[in-house]
């Protein structure tokens, strides 16, 4: 995978960006257009960090945790390529196609983590331009 991480500015908030570049020439729009966002928020005070140091372990669980679900009900159509970290809230960004039941994914994950608060939205993006927004500013 071509993974770039950088920080950057967003509304005012420094943010880490890490994104997955393979498809910045050519993504799968076609098959893929859908995209779900899933917010991890924090439960300890991040301080002047993303995350307090001490719940790293637990957040990295989640995170596994959501990969696998989001694999296990994506019915072989979804793919993560994006993280935005800001003080307090990890956010995730999957591609998929209609096939894939996220809500289903979403259900299992907050099943397995109900002391966190985990939101989720899935929106059309067909050219997808979310991903894209942040391939470009990457630099490539």
């Amino acid at each position: 995978m071509a993974w770039k991480h950088y920080i950057c500015e967003i509304s005012g908030k420094t943010t880490q960006v890490l994104i997955d570049q393979r498809f910045e020439k050519q993504a799968p729009v076609r098959e893929l257009p859908l995209v779900s966002w899933f917010g991890i928020y924090c439960h300890q005070s991040p301080g002047n960090s993303f995350w307090n140091p001490n719940e790293t372990i637990a957040l990295d669980e989640i995170e596994t945790d959501l990969l696998r679900v989001c694999e296990d009900y994506g019915q072989g159509w979804v793919v993560y390529l994006l993280r935005i970290t800001t003080p307090g809230i990890r956010e995730y960004y999957l591609y998929h196609s209609s096939a894939a039941d996220i809500q289903k994914a979403f259900e299992a994950l907050t099943a397995i983590h109900p002391t966190y608060k985990i939101e989720m939205d899935t929106i059309n993006d067909p050219e997808w331009n979310e991903y894209r927004n942040y391939a470009s500013f990457a630099g490539g």
